[in-house]
């Protein structure tokens, strides 16, 4: 912030002298009086008053200076707050998240990235990919998580998690199935097949959860008879509890449920099928060390990821 012009009339006022004003300046006497000439032909009236060998400030010039010494506070409070963005010790953090993983997902990974950095603010938008993507876009934010593929050249994608469906089903449910699973990759795997007769609750197209399920319908080679479509996956995986069916979930969503009644969760499908979760932002922009920071923080929730817990061997 460059305020030469009312520090110059600050030295002049401070000191009342032309020569005094040029040394505490370091600039030469008739630089100094060149300029206030120039500053009162600009402004059209006078703002010092010679009053023998003093430099009197007229009503304008103290009107002037009462200004110039705001300025100059103003000043003073921008350049210590603008070291604070420039060291990362302030800052705002404007990140896009689809609504049903933010519910989960961002208090617990912003909790723990403002106990880091306690000057950094954390503002989420939450909507879906193709909107947050235009605000990605636009400027208006500087990350977005999302597990929809973004490819433009515009963009940094950075992969931060592999995410897989599983089918949710009730205890007693799975109880019946007399252990035709078999273990993969640290999962209960489950043909389809073995529960084609249930009821599916299935979100709505084109929901990516709506995709994958279907394509592990086609991977085992099975046509559900009996689907009811649901708008949430909350929802679904609460009627699975209750033994009244099969719902789908994400690995990485599931640890969050609780429910009154126990499930059992099995991954299912194409055992190499995997949905990518990526951060985002734009190529040109500048990421300041505290954005690092949540982004490992993002990737180290979503990866905290332990099914054992549900199924002990």
């Amino acid at each position: 912030m460059n305020l030469k012009e009312q520090e110059y009339m600050l030295a002049l006022g401070c000191t009342g002298s032309l020569t005094g004003a040029a040394q505490q300046l370091c600039i030469t006497q008739p630089t100094l009086s060149v300029f206030l000439n120039n500053l009162e032909e600009r402004l059209g009236t006078q703002l010092f008053v010679r009053a023998g060998k003093k430099l009197v400030p007229t009503a304008a010039g103290r009107a002037y200076l009462s200004c110039a010494q705001r300025m100059e506070l103003l000043k003073i409070d921008f350049e210590t707050e603008l070291a604070e963005y420039v060291r990362g010790t302030k800052g705002v953090l404007h990140v896009g998240s689809l609504r049903h993983r933010s519910l989960y997902l961002m208090p617990r990974l912003i909790r723990q990235f403002q106990d880091l950095h306690p000057g950094v603010e954390v503002i989420l938008h939450e909507d879906s990919t193709v909107i947050l993507e235009k605000m990605l876009y636009g400027g208006e934010l500087d990350l977005l998580v999302t597990n929809q593929p973004l490819e433009n050249p515009a963009l940094t994608v950075q992969p931060i998690y592999q995410d897989r469906l599983l089918a949710v089903m009730g205890a007693a449910t799975a109880a019946q199935l007399n252990h035709n699973w078999q273990w993969k990759d640290g999962l209960p795997y489950l043909d389809l097949k073995s529960v084609a007769n249930e009821v599916f609750y299935l979100l709505p197209r084109p929901r990516s959860i709506r995709i994958l399920a279907e394509a592990a319908f086609r991977y085992s080679n099975v046509e559900p008879r009996h689907i009811q479509q649901i708008t949430n996956i909350d929802l679904g995986c609460q009627m699975a509890a209750e033994e009244l069916g099969i719902a789908f979930t994400m690995e990485s969503y599931h640890r969050y449920f609780n429910y009154l009644r126990p499930t059992k969760c099995f991954a299912i499908g194409d055992p190499a099928l995997r949905t990518g979760w990526n951060a985002v932002w734009r190529k040109n922009a500048v990421v300041p060390a505290y954005m690092q920071d949540f982004l490992q923080l993002l990737e180290d929730q979503m990866r905290d990821v332990r099914l054992d817990k549900f199924w002990p061997r």
